[in-house]
């Protein structure tokens, strides 16, 4: 997927980064998710509008496991 904003993917990362710890996941696997999603966000215009929903992110999830 081509990046088209970069607006906002830090504070998507952050906040992938906290929902994850806070849902039990171990460090690794948090920052992991947080990259992925963070990921998402750059392929879409602006900071909020960019946010993925989480439909988006378990998707995307799927196709980088060949899913």
């Amino acid at each position: 997927m081509p990046v088209v904003d970069t607006t906002g993917a830090g504070d998507c990362y952050n906040a992938a980064l906290a929902f994850s710890i806070a849902s039990s996941e171990e460090l690794e696997e948090s920052a992991l998710f947080a990259a992925q999603v963070s990921a998402l966000a750059v392929t879409k215009f602006g900071a909020q509008t960019g946010m993925p929903t989480m439909e988006e992110v378990i998707s995307f999830r799927a196709a980088l496991r060949g899913n």
